[in-house]
């Protein structure tokens, strides 16, 4: 589409310069385009089922007025129909949200490529102007369906038609321009209508929008529509547990409502349109607020009352039976707006608004738990907002008097939507937001201790490493037995390697080819000799030493002159102890 839109055919002779066509003409058949292929899509449904009937009513045109208000009942408006040329006008206004997401596609799509065909070097039309033009070529085209389709028995209500679908237009393509935009933008389009306020109502806006910065209304979006998102699918859930636990009454609806294969298609498909009806009338039944089916009657996790008779629809079937529900009914209900709640606190407690930007990042605001207060109240403003707008759109008026609502009402599940985020995400925001901080401190505080402590170790100032070594362990074991006075056993300490010495026997004595170590002391960095043996290990000498291989034996093998007998086989006394009593231990220098 974008080659029709900035060049067109040429108008003038060979020589001139062609002339392009107005970049508006192409937004314009853009929009009129997007219309057009939603009307077409309703008519080819509806000429299909008409087709296939075995009893069709009217003709073609008939089918094709029906495809067009049906068309146009999916942009929210209101239709009516009269039950003989002077009965009273029933009105038909619930809008099956299913059959909306079509036209819906279609503009979003519409408008996103008009704003990519804009040259980004015009500043004389913004997204704003763009969004313009392609819903005034879309409504257009409504305007003819809908003046081509009055007349006939069911036809839309033209106050309802003159309001929404102006709205539906300017909504869709607005929230994709804004989505184009500048990110200060925003901000200089509010300086205009600021300086035409009065002194007091311009400072009270200034302080609320300096309260409400720009990435704490992010993540309060972000947060509500995780919130909006987790209430949706928590009333599918509950509506498909519904009607799997009714199936046999959902099935059974569909011979007594149609006769034919065709009535059975039709149902079906008018079924399967009211699906996202029937998930957020869930949802506000899980929010504590229920819904209503007419005259009044209220049907809730508290209380089901009785309701005026319906048809026997198939999504009907799900509806509660009447009477109070159980505490495990509200256990059950209260769990989905406790985790949207829960989700929502989380989001924001995690943000940058509560713990402040990551390394590297300037900060942007002051975080704390006065940001997290304003950051949680614009997610409950949002998600208030958001369930108000979707309860609204799936309810409606099905007839005069009893049925002239049904459904939730929009204010009763907005309301409960808010309290749900107030009350489970606010405390959950500060208490993650005081946890992470408190977290984060603890890690950079031990961070800062690892560093110093590599820096005193590479001064030299951390554990020597000479301290556990065997020497110097037997050389401590010496000096503690000493001091004991004879009370601890004579068996010499563990060796580097985790195995024990032998233990003395019964008598009291060691057993061959081990002896205790002498007493002595390690020595300290200052190179100064031995240290003094205590007094009580004079007057309590050691018993002589086993000689050891090597050293205190002749190259043969043969035992010293003082008779002592060789180490047995298999037992290997230390490589490093001393030959007499009033020898030191040569012990590791420390470093």
């Amino acid at each position: 589409m974008s080659p029709l839109t900035h060049r067109g055919p040429s108008l003038s002779s060979g020589r001139r310069r062609p002339r392009l066509l107005p970049l508006t003409s192409g937004w314009l058949l853009g929009g009129a385009v997007a219309a057009g292929l939603g009307l077409g899509l309703s008519a080819v449904v509806v000429l299909l089922l008409w087709t296939v009937s075995p009893y069709p009513v009217g003709g073609a045109d008939e089918a094709l007025r029906t495809a067009a208000d049906l068309w146009l009942l999916a942009h929210g408006a209101e239709l009516v129909r009269q039950e003989a040329p002077t009965g009273p006008v029933v009105p038909v206004g619930v809008t099956p949200l299913l059959l909306t997401a079509v036209p819906v596609s279609l503009l979003w799509r519409a408008t996103r490529e008009a704003l990519d065909a804009r040259p980004t070097a015009d500043e004389d039309y913004g997204p704003p102007e763009v969004a313009v033009w392609v819903s005034g070529g879309y409504l257009l085209v409504t305007a003819a369906v809908l003046a081509s389709a009055s007349g006939g028995p069911l036809e839309a209500e033209p106050v309802s038609a003159a309001c929404h679908l102006p709205l539906f237009a300017l909504l869709v393509t607005g929230l994709c321009a804004v989505r184009c935009l500048p990110p200060q933008a925003l901000a200089r389009s509010w300086a205009p209508l600021l300086a035409r306020l009065p002194d007091p109502a311009r400072t009270w806006v200034r302080g609320t929008l300096r309260a409400v910065t720009r990435e704490r209304a992010t993540v309060a979006v972000q947060a509500a529509g995780t919130a909006t998102v987790v209430l949706c699918a928590g009333g599918a859930a509950l509506l498909t547990a519904a009607l799997v636990w009714n199936a046999r009454a959902v099935f059974g609806a569909f011979p007594q409502l149609a006769g034919s294969a065709s009535g059975h298609l039709g149902l079906l498909l008018l079924t399967v349109a009211l699906l996202p009806n029937a998930a957020l009338w869930a949802a506000a039944y899980v929010l504590g607020p229920g819904f209503t089916l007419g005259a009044g009657s209220v049907a809730g996790p508290l209380a089901t009352t009785a309701a005026p008779p319906l048809p026997t629809f198939p999504l009907l079937a799900a509806v509660p039976e009447e009477g109070s529900g159980s505490v495990t009914e509200w256990c059950l209900t209260g769990l989905v707006p406790l985790l949207g709640g829960l989700l929502c606190g989380w989001w924001i407690g995690r943000s940058e608004v509560a713990v402040g930007p990551g390394p590297g990042r300037a900060p942007r605001g002051a975080p704390g738990w006065r940001a997290t207060v304003v950051t949680v109240l614009l997610a409950v403003v949002f998600c208030g907002a958001a369930m108000a707008l979707l309860t609204a759109s799936a309810s409606g008026p099905l007839g005069n008097g009893t049925l002239a609502h049904v459904g939730p009402h929009w204010w009763q599940a907005g309301g409960a939507a808010c309290a749900w985020m107030t009350g489970v995400g606010l405390p959950t925001a500060l208490w993650v937001g005081w946890w992470t901080r408190y977290r984060a401190r603890r890690a950079t505080t031990a961070a800062a201790q690892a560093v110093q402590a590599a820096v005193l170790a590479a001064r030299g100032h951390g554990p020597d490493p000479a301290w556990h070594t065997d020497e110097v362990r037997r050389a401590r074991w010496s000096v503690m037995k000493s001091a004991s006075g004879g009370l601890m056993p004579d068996f010499a300490p563990d060796d580097f390697d985790g195995h024990r010495g032998p233990e003395r026997s019964g008598a009291g004595e060691a057993e061959p080819g081990w002896r205790s170590t002498p007493l002595s002391a390690p020595p300290t960095d200052s190179g100064a000799g031995p240290a003094p043996v205590p007094a009580e290990a004079r007057e309590h000498p050691l018993p002589a030493p086993m000689p050891v291989p090597g050293r205190d034996t002749p190259a043969g093998g043969a035992a010293s002159a003082h008779g002592d007998a060789p180490p047995p086989a298999g037992v290997s006394p230390p490589a490093e102890t001393p030959a007499r009593p009033d020898e030191p231990v040569r012990t590791a220098s420390a470093k």
